[in-house]
Order: structure tokens, then C-alpha cells, then sequence
């Protein structure tokens, strides 16, 4: 497999945009979901390289411009080689010149300072900003829903209903999500709840019944994985505080 310069130059380019991509998810990660980010040829990753890569590189073309508009009126250092890294590349895609060693190092320079830019630049925003549930949302579908983040005075409670059954009777179980696992399409691998209990559901020509299981005391936590789950639902609660 050979890689030609367009492709591995058309890879650098892209790297600011890639580096926004993870800084969103970064800054914008959840509590107590663990979220892989989509698939990197979703519409939704393409989207945001790509506009990540071209909001990077207008920042970077505009201060080269900045610095020609600069140096065109005032007191500049001569350099033997072209400053404007933008200017080097299209120099050598339309084939006016070679590119030189010093100019190899600063477009490579900059690119990586660029590609840091454009990572902490978008953790800190998505961190940062007010509509940050509303960029959740987008970025995580209806997970965002289940979060709760850092905030102490909500929780999310989880009924599972599970693949154990006999006789019309399945045993559910419902917990606080203490942490809960996910793959690239939103659906649950694993799930792990506080303060469990267990419950069991008959269905019977008159319909569903619940029935809380004997016990003296909840499960501390209970680990199911994907295969041991059929179906869940989920309620969020808040908790009320009283000042003394």
C-alpha cells in the first residue's frame, strides 16, 4: 500500500479539524456514561473535522495576511525563505518553485502548533459555554438524557428488565446507574447500579404485575452486561434540600 503526497498532505491539513474533533468530546465528556465518539465516516465526524480544519486554517491564513499587511508598513526581519506556510503549499501544487528544508520545517511547525490550538480551543469552549446540554445533545443523542454529570442533586434510576425468566415470571431489577458503557451506536454493552433492587414481573392473561423481591436489604451494586439485558427504562429524580 503505497500513500501519495496529496493523501499524506491532504492527512496534515486535516489534523486541526481531527483534534477538534476529539477537544469536543473531550470537554464535553459525560459523568457516569462512558460514550465512544460516532463512527469517523458519520456525517456528524465529517462535519465537525471538517469544519474544524477550515475554521484552524482561516485563523492560521489570516494571521500570515496579518503579518504581510504588517511587515508591508513597518519593521520586519528578512527571511530566505517563505514565511506564509500557505504560500509555500500553493507554490508547490501549482509547481512555481521547490519547496525548501526551512520551509518543510515551518509548515510542519505550524501545523502541530495548529493542531494544539484547535484542541484546546474547542475543549475549553465546550466547557465553557452556556448551551453546553444543548451541544451534549447533539453530540450524544438521547445519553445525554441519562447523564447527570456533576451535579450531586439528580440521579438516574434504571429499571432492567433481564433474559431470566420462568413461567411467565421475569426478575427486573432497578437501581441508580452508577456507571453505564456504550458502544459507537448508542446501544448499552454494560450497565452498573446502586443501591439495587430486585423485582419480578407476571404476565398473565390479566395483564403485568410487579412484585418487589424478599430481602432484607438492596444489593450494594450489580454489573449486568448487554446479553443479560432485554429491555431498560430510565427516570431522572432530583433531590430536595432543605436549609436548616
Amino acid at each position: 500500500m503505497t500513500f501519495s503526497f496529496t493523501l499524506v498532505l491532504g492527512l496534515f491539513l486535516l489534523a486541526p479539524g481531527l483534534a477538534a474533533f476529539a477537544g469536543l468530546y473531550h470537554g464535553s465528556k459525560l459523568g457516569n456514561v462512558e460514550a465512544p465518539p460516532p463512527p469517523p465516516g458519520s456525517i456528524l465526524a465529517l462535519s465537525i473535522v471538517t469544519v474544524g480544519a477550515m475554521i484552524a486554517h482561516l485563523v492560521g491564513a489570516t494571521l500570515f495576511w496579518l503579518q504581510e499587511r504588517f511587515c508591508s508598513v513597518g519593521l520586519c526581519f528578512r527571511v530566505g525563505y517563505e514565511p506564509n506556510i500557505y504560500a509555500a503549499l500553493f507554490n508547490v501544487a501549482l509547481a512555481k518553485g521547490p519547496v525548501t528544508g526551512t520551509e518543510v520545517v515551518a509548515i510542519l511547525f505550524t501545523l502541530v502548533v495548529l493542531t494544539g490550538l484547535a484542541f484546546v480551543s474547542a475543549r475549553e469552549a465546550v466547557s465553557r459555554l452556556a448551551g453546553k446540554d444543548a451541544l451534549k445533545g447533539m453530540l450524544y443523542g438521547w445519553l445525554a438524557e441519562v447523564d447527570v454529570g456533576e451535579d450531586r442533586g439528580e440521579a438516574v434510576l434504571a429499571y432492567i428488565v433481564s433474559d431470566v425468566q420462568e413461567d411467565g415470571t421475569i426478575v427486573g431489577y432497578e437501581g441508580v446507574v452508577a456507571n453505564m458503557t456504550t458502544n459507537a451506536e448508542k446501544e448499552i454493552t454494560s450497565i452498573l447500579l446502586d443501591s439495587c433492587e430486585i423485582f419480578y414481573l407476571r404476565v398473565s392473561q390479566r395483564g403485568v404485575s410487579r412484585r418487589k423481591a424478599d430481602r432484607d436489604s438492596d444489593i450494594g451494586q450489580l454489573y449486568l452486561d448487554r446479553f443479560h439485558i432485554k429491555n431498560v427504562a430510565f427516570e431522572r429524580v432530583k433531590f430536595a434540600i432543605f436549609d436548616k
